[in-house]
């Protein structure tokens, strides 16, 4: 095996998948975290790629044909696994059933099932140039099976990008049933965000490396690593956030307060005590103020009171809490010129600086810092 810098790279990042795989594993504690055993698969996959990859690359064989996947269509495996696994984050009492196991059929069919019972899936000019050069100018010998299989190989990446569309779909949607129901967005949902993307540029790379090699029909082999090396970003994100963030339940009920028990009467009286709230007890300063705590300050259910902010307030949860916060942030700004901005956002309620940045921005169409200079200069 001749190992350059590059190759000696992809064996680190590797061995940094053979270690998040441990540390699953071995810690109950990440176990029992929602998403952990289809996160392990997440990465179990991705590992097994780049060690494919690195085989390949270094004309090192392995005598198992199915641990050359990404020819039969290993990659049907990766867009269902990830789609589960925001499934499982995002959806408390969501579970694998029958049905959903389906989402593995082309991948089972493709990489397990065929390949078993067909020796003629793809010819050594393919093993030794790719899977698409059956589509070059050059004279050849091609089967239906193995034009099939090229085919094959460039549908499995359709199929990824569909799964990772609907697996951003899903945490949009999360995203606002967590603004409904709590005061604050934790970090962790904008990198599961960026881990989706990631995968997507991870697909976008992948064709551009195809595309280049059929169009020009040389093999440059630096061009690998820019789908290669974006993997090793992912092994990033999952070991410094997602393996370790706390999900949120959400109640996914679909609320249109058509037939609401809610009191027209009542509505007023419920506005006021909601604004009692925020301007005297300041329930808002609680950085883990939830909707159902609200409610039950007030002796309402949750979803009256959401209703009464939605219909009144023309906003969010979220949005309704924050407000007041951006309000308190204001005055302490001016009240307290020698504070740091962090402590005067921890102090607002916020539980984290982007937030509070984002939240002024929204409000004040500026930013905590721009209206800080601003009013010195007034000063």
């Amino acid at each position: 095996m001749n190992m350059d810098v590059w190759s000696i790279g992809i064996l680190i990042i590797i061995f940094q998948g053979l270690f998040l795989l441990a540390v699953l594993l071995l810690s109950s504690q990440k176990r029992k975290k929602r998403g952990s055993s289809y996160l392990f698969f997440i990465i179990l996959v991705l590992t097994w790629f780049l060690t494919e990859f690195l085989a390949v690359r270094n004309t090192f064989n392995v005598n198992l044909s199915i641990f050359y996947g990404t020819r039969y269509g290993s990659w049907f495996l990766l867009g269902p696994v990830t789609f589960f696994y925001f499934k499982s984050i995002t959806e408390i009492d969501w579970k694998l059933t029958g049905k959903a196991v389906l989402h593995f059929l082309p991948f089972a069919i493709f990489v397990l099932i065929i390949p078993l019972f067909s020796d003629d899936i793809i010819n050594k000019r393919q093993v030794d140039y790719g899977m698409l050069s059956v589509f070059d100018h050059r004279k050849k010998v091609i089967s239906p099976m193995q034009y099939m299989y090229s085919f094959i190989f460039i549908v499995q990446f359709i199929h990824l990008g569909y799964y990772l569309f609907k697996s951003l779909r899903l945490i949009k949607g999360y995203a606002g049933e967590i603004k409904k129901e709590y005061s604050n967005i934790e970090p962790t949902i904008k990198w599961a965000r960026v881990f989706s993307i990631v995968l997507m540029l991870v697909l976008l790379f992948s064709a551009m490396f195809l595309y280049i090699l059929l169009v020009t029909d040389i093999y440059r082999r630096h061009l690998d690593y820019i789908y290669v090396l974006p993997i090793g970003v992912l092994f990033y994100l999952i070991s410094y956030h997602l393996m370790n963030a706390d999900w949120k339940p959400t109640d996914k009920k679909n609320e249109k307060y058509i037939k609401s028990t809610l009191k027209t009467e009542n509505v007023q009286l419920h506005i006021e005590e909601l604004n009692n709230l925020m301007k005297y007890k300041k329930v808002y300063l609680n950085n883990e103020i939830r909707l159902h705590d609200v409610a039950e300050m007030m002796g309402i259910s949750k979803h009256h009171l959401s209703q009464i902010i939605n219909e009144n307030f023309k906003c969010s949860f979220f949005d309704f809490i924050n407000k007041f916060r951006v309000k308190e942030a204001k005055e302490r700004i001016v009240d307290h010129p020698k504070h740091t901005l962090l402590q005067i956002a921890f102090d607002s309620g916020f539980n984290n600086k982007t937030s509070f940045v984002n939240a002024f921005k929204k409000f004040e169409s500026k930013t905590p810092s721009s209206f800080r200079k601003e009013h010195q200069m007034v000063s």
